[in-house]
């Protein structure tokens, strides 16, 4: 087992999503890879993985917690902001998922503070039916925009890469949330 919150097997697998996500990300800022916006992206992963990899291996002390969820929700909005100057519907979807997708770790942050069973030794002090079901929405919505990404894999050939990390690094959280989220 892992830090007690999933099995070994699963642990691992993430733990590589995770860094291989942050990782080329990082290697995209350190290359120059992007501009503007692009740039707000990769740091986002460059920063959401070691947070991921942190929630999975080991308990945050909650400081650090409250820290990391006012830096996501921060960068959604800047994401969410950019809904507005995006061009085309790709762009715009580009922008809503990766809101969306801090607004799921703003979420699972937030549920490993009020205690939901399953989360990483966090005990089983609060949540309940409703933090179940919307955990189970947040996996949800998480795995269509993982679907979304891959689907750009396909359509992208550019971009290929790059649609490819955004794919895993939302599947993992996806799988992460369903995996640390009681059954109803």
């Amino acid at each position: 087992m892992s830090h007690g919150m999933l099995p070994a097997g699963p642990a691992i697998a993430l733990t590589v999503v995770f860094a291989v996500s942050g990782l080329y990300c990082l290697w995209r800022v350190a290359a120059g890879r992007g501009q503007g916006i692009e740039t707000v992206v990769d740091v986002n992963h460059v920063l959401m993985s070691p947070a991921m990899l942190l929630m999975l291996w080991l308990p945050a002390p909650p400081g650090i917690t409250w820290v990391q969820i006012a830096l996501f929700s921060g960068l959604a909005l800047v994401f969410f902001r950019h809904l507005s100057t995006s061009d085309g519907v790709t762009a715009r979807t580009g922008a809503l998922l990766h809101g969306g997708m801090n607004l799921g770790m703003v979420w699972m942050l937030a549920v490993s503070m009020l205690g939901m069973s399953g989360m990483a030794g966090m005990g089983h002090a609060g949540g309940g039916t409703w933090t179940g079901l919307l955990s189970w929405s947040v996996a949800g919505l998480l795995l269509l925009s993982a679907a979304w990404w891959f689907g750009r894999v396909i359509r992208a050939p550019g971009h290929r890469l790059l649609c490819c990390c955004h794919g895993l690094s939302t599947g993992g959280m996806a799988a992460m949330l369903a995996l640390m989220t009681p059954a109803l």
